[in-house]
């Protein structure tokens, strides 16, 4: 590097700090050049290169002016010995980030006190320049045995930390072996990277670094001192700590030797050798906001993920820097964050969670707030769902907090009575009272002045029945089936059969259905042929459910061998001539297993089975069950179109040629067991395109049907053994008519309405 660069460079890097330095003598620094020897080409680690040049050698400081304050009287210059003995660089194992001693980056680095900062990056076969920041990066490669070179090919010195897998660090945190760094490229001023011995408090540490202590009279010399960086400074943690000391002292706070014991020189432990103590997992994180708008003081929630790597501690941060910690109490901390200290606008949380020794995980995904203290804002979350059914919870939030006086929920341009408005609260929106299809909502908040923000309008849509997960149970009424779904909260719910195409309200049967991916009907386990649901969970569980003596909808088990949470579609029926039930799971690339039950109903056994590809890539597949005769599958395309399947002993289940003359259709109805080669009367059904799950049941008239909710929010029956039988619409939340009675009013073919206001 041209000396004028060196100069420019070095100048960049004073920094405006306390510092009180380890006094070296220009002999002593001389000695270490000629430690150093004749530099020489080196041979290549895979790190970036820089062209090797001489050492420089340091000239005779001049003494400094006397004062009332006595220096410390400089060592005496050593006669350089015409053959040194050169020392031997550090050497340590390979390990990765968070895999090693973090203490090792400062023994390493202690190693070259009072030598020349660039002997690192020779001994690191590095580049030859003992400048602060390239005295670490070769530190930190020596300590970590050339696993880790911390150098981003953009030049930005915060990102190349974080890239190499270290963890931010707040000040109150840092122990030995931190990393501290000022600036983030070559043209910050100020500039300086140092490593952290000893954390004194108060934002004061004992570092080793190089290119401080004896600057300017001896630049690139390698020191101890205590140091207060300035405001900006970074501090990382590529190591992990340990609960180990050398001379049997410890820090306190985390367990980490003393630095000034390290500076004294002490034993180098071995990464290989140290108890590493494991980071805990990132916290979860969580304020009460309603869409994050936030004003005041409002409580954010850090919660441990691992009860078995309890913190002691959260250290949150805010927009990138740490802020205030708080203390863990039974697994969770709360910190009460004052927004008015904070410009309105948008800003980030996150957390760290800190144990007892010291070890630290990485940053929490962030929580994102809207500061709002100076101007009236309102803002709703509803259920994200493109369909609303039953109940639905409006949370409301509004900000500023003070001077709140109430909130008005209008639907349609009519005006609900008025809610006492709070900083966070709760409208409910009964959309039993609705018809199907869309509806104008808006919310209002009024202050005491008088002032009024509005969120909306907003266009919803309204639908009849819950539309998560569906299934069907057999009703009380002889050959036909309750509708049977997940609603917005999780909770398993049955709309009992009243007439053709005619529900009651929901009936809650079980919670804890938020989370299911598959439902199927059918009969799994236990005696009897009483009707039970599989419902398979995210975490790959299979929970068999039914009715108890008592007529309680309990959990009767699990069902354990297949890998149900890969599948994407599950169906259940008896699709061979021998009527035994098996189920066809289909994952999300189409490969699909047939599984067989034990006899025990506690386990199963999956095998592959060959599919035609259409009905492996159908976003949808029913069993279409029909007396005398193998179930056949359905798959039910995006558009609604429907196949039809049946299981061939040599090829899996193959797709059923559509026959077209109605003749042919009648000859073949009710002959032997549906098989690939008989000619099948139904034709191919059209759907329409359904924005929730069909199912296949009985609900109006006679032979099956599938129950379809379309994206308007309207729910249709369709024949699927008469096609030419016109869809029906279906009507929900029939309040009063027994099982055995007509309906409040007339249900016609594809009336759109969602309930029957009860007499």
């Amino acid at each position: 590097m041209p000396k004028n660069a060196r100069a420019r460079r070095v100048r960049r890097r004073l920094i405006a700090g306390v510092a009180l330095t380890t006094v070296v003598s220009a002999g002593s620094a001389t000695a270490a050049v000629a430690d150093a020897g004749t530099p020489t080409t080196p041979a290549s680690p895979g790190g970036p290169k820089n062209p090797i040049t001489s050492p420089w050698t340091a000239p005779i400081p001049t003494p400094p002016p006397a004062s009332s304050t006595p220096s410390p009287s400089p060592s005496p210059s050593p006669s350089p010995s015409p053959t040194p003995k050169p020392t031997p660089p550090p050497s340590h194992p390979k390990a990765g980030a968070g895999k090693f001693d973090n203490a090792l980056i400062a023994s390493t680095a202690l190693v070259y006190v009072g030598r020349w900062g660039g002997q690192a990056c020779l001994d690191a076969h590095q580049y030859a320049t003992g400048q602060c920041r390239e005295f670490v990066d070769c530190v930190v490669y020596l300590a970590t045995g050339g696993k880790i070179w911390p150098v981003d090919g953009g030049g930005s010195y915060q990102a190349s930390f974080a890239a190499a897998g270290a963890v931010p660090v707040a000040a109150a945190d840092a122990v030995e072996g931190d990393i501290i760094q000022v600036g983030d490229h070559d043209d910050s001023s100020p500039l300086h990277t140092a490593i952290v011995l000893d954390n004194k408090g108060d934002g004061t540490f004992t570092v080793v670094d190089s290119n401080f202590v004896g600057w300017p009279s001896t630049p690139e010399l390698v020191g101890v001192h205590d140091w207060t960086p300035p405001a900006g400074a970074q501090i990382w943690r590529l190591g992990a700590v340990t609960a180990h000391t050398a001379d049997g002292r410890k820090n306190p706070a985390t367990g980490s030797q003393k630095g000034s014991a390290a500076a004294g020189g002490s034993q180098i432990q071995d990464a290989a050798t140290a108890a590493l103590l494991a980071p805990p997992a990132a916290p979860s994180l969580s304020t009460t906001t309603v869409n994050g708008l936030a004003s005041g003081v409002i409580p954010v929630r850090a919660a441990d993920a691992d009860p078995k790597h309890p913190s002691t501690h959260m250290r949150y941060w805010i927009d990138g820097k740490p802020a205030d910690a708080a203390i863990t109490t039974a697994g969770a901390a709360e910190l009460q964050l004052d927004t008015t200290k904070l410009p309105d606008g948008p800003h980030q949380i996150s957390a760290q969670a800190i144990t007892a020794a010291g070890a630290i995980s990485v940053l929490s995904a962030p929580a994102s707030i809207t500061v709002t203290n100076h101007q009236l804002t309102v803002a709703v979350a509803a259920p994200n769902a493109p369909l609303l059914t039953g109940t639905v919870a409006l949370s409301v939030g509004a900000a500023p907090a003070t001077d709140l006086d109430k909130t008005t929920l209008t639907v349609d341009g009519v005006a609900a009575p008025s809610q006492p408005a709070a900083a966070s609260a709760t409208l409910t929106l009964d959309t039993t009272t609705l018809t199907p299809g869309p509806h104008v909502v808006s919310v209002a908040v009024t202050t005491k002045q008088g002032q009024t923000a509005t969120w909306g309008p907003v266009t919803i849509m309204v639908t009849g029945a819950a539309t998560g997960m569906r299934a069907v149970l057999p009703s009380a009424v002889a050959g036909h089936q309750d509708l049977v779904a997940v609603d917005a909260a999780g909770k398993l719910v049955r709309y009992a059969w009243r007439a053709d195409a005619t529900f009651g309200t929901p009936e809650p049967l079980a919670d804890g259905f938020g989370d299911v991916t598959a439902l199927v009907a059918g009969h799994f386990t236990g005696t009897g042929d009483a009707p039970q649901l599989l419902a398979v969970h995210k975490d790959g569980s299979a929970h068999v459910h039914g009715f108890d003596a008592t007529g309680r909808f309990v959990d009767q088990g699990t069902i354990t061998g297949p890998a149900w949470g890969t599948f994407t579609r599950l169906a259940a029926g008896r699709f061979a001539e021998d009527g035994q039930p098996w189920l066809v799971g289909i994952d999300k690339d189409g490969h699909a297993q047939l599984i067989t039950v034990a006899a025990d109903g506690k386990t199963a056994q999956a095998e592959g089975l060959s599919v035609d590809p259409e009905l492996g890539a159908a976003p949808t597949v029913l069993t279409e069950a029909e007396p005398g005769a193998a179930d056949r599958l359905l798959a039910v395309g995006p558009t609604g179109a429907v196949s039809a399947f049946v299981f061939d002993t040599k090829h899996g289940f193959v797709k059923v040629e559509e026959t077209k003359d109605p003749k042919a259709a009648e000859d073949a109805k009710g002959t032997a067991p549906r098989t690939a080669a008989a000619a099948e009367p139904e034709p191919l059904l059209q759907l329409p395109a359904p924005a929730a799950v069909p199912v296949f049941g009985s609900f109006a008239g006679s032979g099956p049907q599938v129950l379809v909710t379309t994206a308007d929010g309207q729910t249709f029956v369709l024949s699927t053994t008469q096609p030419d039988r016109p869809s029906q619409g279906t009507v929900f939340n029939e309040h009063d008519a027994a099982p055995d009675q007509a309906p409040a009013a007339p249900v016609k073919q594809g009336q759109r309405r969602i309930s029957v206001a009860p007499n």
